[in-house]
Parts: C-alpha cells; structure tokens; sequence
C-alpha cells in the first residue's frame, strides 16, 4: 500500500509540476513539501502546521483531503503506539494498568470499528488556511493598484486641462488683443516724435492715416482732442489699416521698427525702434 508520501508525489508528476512549481503555487517551503512526499513528518515545527501543510498540498494536487487526514491520523498514532511499546519492552515489559477512577482526556480523536481513525474538529485551534489568505491579499493588492490607477488617470486629466487652458489663452491672446488692455507705452528720447524724412510738424494734408506692418507690432491710435480711440490690436507681417481721423491723433506703438505711417502722401518710419509714441497733425 503506498504511503502518504508517496501518493503525493506520484500525483505531482502526474500532474508534470515540479516540486519548485509545486511550492511557489501553495506558498509551502519546498524542503518542507521534499519531506511531506518522503514521509518524513519529524520537522521541527507544531503539528498543526503540518496538518495545514498536507491538507493545502492534498487540495493543490486535487487528491481527496479527507482521506489523506485520516491516512496521517492513523500513522501518527500507530508510531506513537509502537513508541510506547518499545518503551516497555525497554524496561522489562512493564504494563501499566488504568486506575478505573482515573480521569481519562478527551481524545480529539476516536477509533472505529474497522480500526480507521477519523478526526474531529478542534474547537481551539484552527488550521491555517493559507489558500484564503493568498485570495484575501490578492484582492488587497487589486484594490491598491486600482487605487494608484485612478490617481494616475486623474492627475493625467488635470494637467491636460490645465495645458489646453493655458493654449486656449495665449491662442485667444494673439487674435483677440482688441479686448485686452492696452500695455504700458512711454515716450522715449531716442524714439521722440520725429519720423524719419520729416519734422515734428507734419503736414496734415488728409484727414486719413495709414499703418502698415513689417512685422508684429502692437498699435493703439488716439484722437488727442477727445482722447477717443480709434485703433488697437496688434498688426502682423503684411497687415496694413488705414484710419479716418478729425485733428492729430497719438499713436503708441511697442516696436517701431516694424511699423510704417503714411499720412499725407507720405510713407514715414519712427526714428526709433522698440517702444515709444508719436503725433501725427
């Protein structure tokens, strides 16, 4: 009849699962699982780890749990049958008889008639079950990583949104410059209010006056007598306007080197380049 040991490792290689395979899946060191399937249940550790050990491994390779409990049962208690017998033969066939008063402790354990010894439940310990263990800390890891996923979805979405509101504002900004207010401009020395080929006093011919861009300059045109505006946004390369004013006008610029004035039948620049202010009559 085979032993315990021996049905277990027979269904293992049946099964083509390596011992290695056989402990990483049951989470049951492989020496441990090495002296299980050589019958060898003397290691150093409480016996109900080892009833834990042979009822997971039993379960793994789909053998029936019960029976291989009660197969150990029965083997433990027949080695400790014959340890007792040989203690006394040792001391000269001794035998030592029950008091029929003596209490007698309650057996986790009882013998049926065909000499079978089936196990009863234990009501203080419990066996590990590290089969539920191991599905109660997958689904914990489960959870966590859903956690660190959703955190990631949510902080991806958050700088999307951030950077399209940030694009929408400086895209907005290049075309809609009408609507923002207008930058600071000051009078500058080198800039003054001369135009090149011309005094301060301009001829004042027309009462229209036209700007035209060499490259991105922003323009805001005043009437001086009622300071009404009459222009502002900022030009890009090529663009020109041409605007109908009443008296002189202000006109406030931040990068002159990009914007020509015609006025008068006259093509003028300002003198200077960058940031400054001029007046046409």
């Amino acid at each position: 009849m085979q032993t315990i040991g021996e049905r277990l490792e027979e269904a293992r290689k049946r099964k083509g699962i390596s011992l290695r395979e056989a402990a990483e899946a049951t989470k049951i060191r492989g020496d441990f699982l090495s002296n299980i399937e050589q019958n060898k249940f003397d290691f150093d550790l409480p016996e109900i780890y080892k009833r834990g050990f042979l009822k997971n491994y039993a379960r793994f390779l789909k053998l029936d749990v019960e029976k291989i409990l009660t197969d150990y049962n029965a083997q433990q208690l027949s080695n400790s049958r014959l340890g007792k017998k040989a203690g006394a033969e040792w001391f000269g066939q001794m035998e030592v008889k029950k008091s029929e008063n003596a209490e007698v402790p309650e057996s986790t354990e009882k013998e049926d008639s065909l000499g079978r010894i089936a196990p009863r439940p234990s009501t203080s310990t419990e066996e590990p079950e590290t089969e539920h263990s191991r599905e109660r800390d997958d689904e914990n890891d489960k959870t966590f990583y859903l956690k660190i996923g959703l955190i990631f979805v949510g902080t991806l979405a958050l700088v999307f949104v951030i950077f399209g509101l940030i694009w929408a504002i400086l895209g907005s900004g290049g075309n809609e410059t009408a609507d923002a207010p207008a930058p600071e401009l000051r009078d500058t020395p080198s800039a003054g209010e001369t135009l090149m080929g011309q005094g301060t006093e301009a001829a004042a011919s027309s009462n229209s006056v036209t700007l035209l861009a060499s490259g991105n300059v922003y323009v805001l045109v005043r009437q001086k007598e009622d300071n009404s505006e009459l222009y502002r946004n900022t030009m890009g390369e090529g663009e020109s306007v041409t605007l109908e004013k009443s008296g002189p006008v202000d006109i406030l610029f931040t990068a002159g080197e990009n914007l020509t004035i015609e006025h008068g039948g006259e093509r003028m620049r300002p003198s200077a380049s960058g940031t400054a202010k001029i007046t046409i009559p």
